[in-house]
């Protein structure tokens, strides 16, 4: 694998009766599993990378356990470039990159399948000498995740389809007309930002996931990142549950 190529991973797209479901989201760090979740319910997903960034948001951080509290690890960030979350960096040294490292060895150690999230710090370690950009990052680990998750929804950047001009509702309009769908998968949360009337007035489903399957699989942890999920219940239960692939993760 070209470690931070840049590039989205595609895979050909099956059209879903009535239309593909679009989704999507900004970039997070290393997210939750219900990110995951709306990934593998979802025929196209869109890294919202092309709005702005926002302070002490998921983009640059995630919640995990430390020790028997709940906290967060922190991916810094360098001043400036908030315009577009494709745009911004991230502190690049090798002292930030040993303690996230150790931050995550050391509270994640502990959960029984703590061997499988281990390659994925190593695959983080590798991505985070070799990329620049927080989206560049994030991108390449989500995608890595997912892969050994058994999701294959075909991904794209907000950067690549030209919809600088709109902006929030009307975008995400936009986004359904350009892949031809008429359903847009939102999360639980999209209540304060999305104007359901304007949707219905384009003929387009504003359909929100539950995230029963994540509820089902993780239980009271399921918002922390997708590494405690791993770490807690390992891969293949987790790619079953998402897929029905009973396959062991490679």
């Amino acid at each position: 694998m070209n470690t931070c190529s840049g590039r989205s991973p595609k895979t050909a797209l099956i059209p879903a009766a009535g239309g593909p479901v679009v989704s999507g989201h900004q970039p997070n760090f290393f997210p939750w599993f219900g990110y995951f979740e709306k990934m593998s319910k979802a025929d196209i997903f869109v890294f919202s990378e092309d709005v702005q960034y926002t302070k002490q948001s998921y983009v640059n951080r995630v919640e995990i356990l430390l020790g028997s509290e709940s906290g967060y690890v922190t991916l810094p960030v360098q001043k400036g470039n908030d315009q577009r979350i494709a745009d911004k960096l991230y502190v690049r040294d090798e002292a930030t990159l040993r303690k996230i490292q150790k931050t995550l060895t050391l509270n994640l150690s502990g959960l029984p399948y703590f061997s499988e999230i281990a390659p994925v710090i190593t695959e983080f370690e590798k991505a985070y000498v070799n990329c620049v950009t927080v989206a560049d990052l994030n991108i390449h680990m989500i995608s890595h995740i997912a892969s050994l998750l058994g999701i294959r929804t075909p991904t794209y950047r907000g950067t690549e389809l030209g919809l600088d001009a709109f902006k929030s509702n009307e975008r995400l309009i936009r986004r359904c007309r350009l892949f031809k769908s008429d359903i847009y998968l939102c999360g639980q949360g999209a209540d304060d930002y999305q104007d359901e009337e304007l949707f219905k007035s384009e003929r387009i489903e504003l359909r929100k996931i539950s995230y029963a399957i994540g509820r089902a699989a993780i239980g009271q942890d399921l918002k922390y990142s997708i590494l405690h999920a791993i770490a807690k219940c390992g891969i293949a239960p987790l790619r079953k549950a998402l897929t029905g692939d009973c396959l062991e993760a490679t």
